[in-house]
């Protein structure tokens, strides 16, 4: 029977072939990038075989690494399910969130009261944070994420779509009849630090609604879509937003959606480690969240915008 490696040394090839860099291992592992080179080097003296090309400015699995790889990652893995097996399951202690600032202040949090009320005993964390967590350097237990789904080795619950459409005060709606008034007004626009081209604009919407040809200049953009429902909703002009981050000020009337016209745009997903699926607060957590999913579909802006 062939020697097992070192564990060290497992551990270090585990964490590198994830980073495929010795920097990041190490800062994973809390070692220097020196030693998870000598434990890999150890390893693959061990092995007889090189793991790694190490390039100038990359490092790259050799053919031998590549096949070594997927059953050292799995073996990990089932490591972390055993240890999680043996945790105890109550209901109880803190669960801790990951999500978007917009979706926690506007969504997330005017819900989480029932939450407690069902779950006295859980203690919620919410972390925002545009970034996507790193569930192995973090104690993040699920994170609602903002995208297309595609999240590998990840557990993932589809949550919401989003919507995006124009939104103002009742008074500023007043004087909205067509789309074209709007060419008039003062424009309000959102883009954070990750918006591209592709991203819904006051130009895609302006297209939809077959107004191409004109040119729009919003008078202020920001980076925060708070700001800008706080803006549009003090009357001082009209914000193109997401309707799931407007949800309660529309439903508290504190801000309208003038036209029926919303640009499809991301949607929202529950996502977490395979290994903490089943997990006591994670499963009751999860089934809460898409209980209120579908009661917001269920209610007016749910009924006008989300229905689909």
């Amino acid at each position: 029977m062939a020697k097992i490696p070192s564990l060290k040394s497992i551990q270090a090839f585990e964490a590198a072939c994830r980073h495929l860099s010795f920097k990041d291992a190490a800062e994973e592992l809390c070692v220097t990038p020196t030693a998870v080179s000598h434990q890999i080097k150890s390893l693959e003296e061990q092995l007889g075989v090189p793991l790694f090309h190490r390039l100038t400015r990359a490092l790259k699995l050799t053919e031998d690494g590549a096949n070594y790889a997927p059953f050292i990652i799995e073996a990990f893995k089932n490591f972390e399910a055993a240890s999680l097996a043996l945790e105890e399951d109550v209901l109880e202690g803190t669960l801790t969130i990951s999500t978007t600032g917009s979706f926690a202040a506007n969504w997330l949090s005017p819900r989480l009261r029932s939450f407690y009320e069902k779950f006295p005993d859980i203690s919620v964390r919410v972390l925002s944070s545009d970034q996507l967590v790193d569930f192995k350097t973090t104690n993040v237990d699920v994170a609602i994420r903002y995208g297309y789904g595609d999240y590998p080795d990840s557990n993932v619950a589809w949550v919401l779509n989003d919507k995006v459409a124009p939104v103002c005060s009742l008074d500023k709606a007043k004087t909205l009849v067509t789309a074209t008034d709007l060419l008039g007004s003062k424009l309000i626009e959102y883009k954070w630090s990750e918006f591209s081209e592709t991203d819904p604009s006051w130009a895609s919407w302006m297209n939809a609604v077959g107004l191409a040809d004109r040119k729009v200049e919003p008078y202020v953009t920001y980076s925060e879509e708070h700001i800008c429902l706080l803006t549009a909703s003090d009357g001082h002009g009209v914000a193109l937003v997401s309707l799931l981050a407007a949800a309660r000020f529309l439903e508290r009337q504190m801000l309208v959606a003038p036209f029926d016209t919303a640009l499809d745009n991301k949607s929202y997903f529950l996502v977490c480690p395979e290994t903490y699926a089943n997990r006591a607060r994670v499963r009751v957590f999860r089934d809460w969240l898409l209980d209120q999913a579908d009661e917001f579909r269920e209610s007016a802006v749910g009924q006008r915008f989300f229905e689909d």
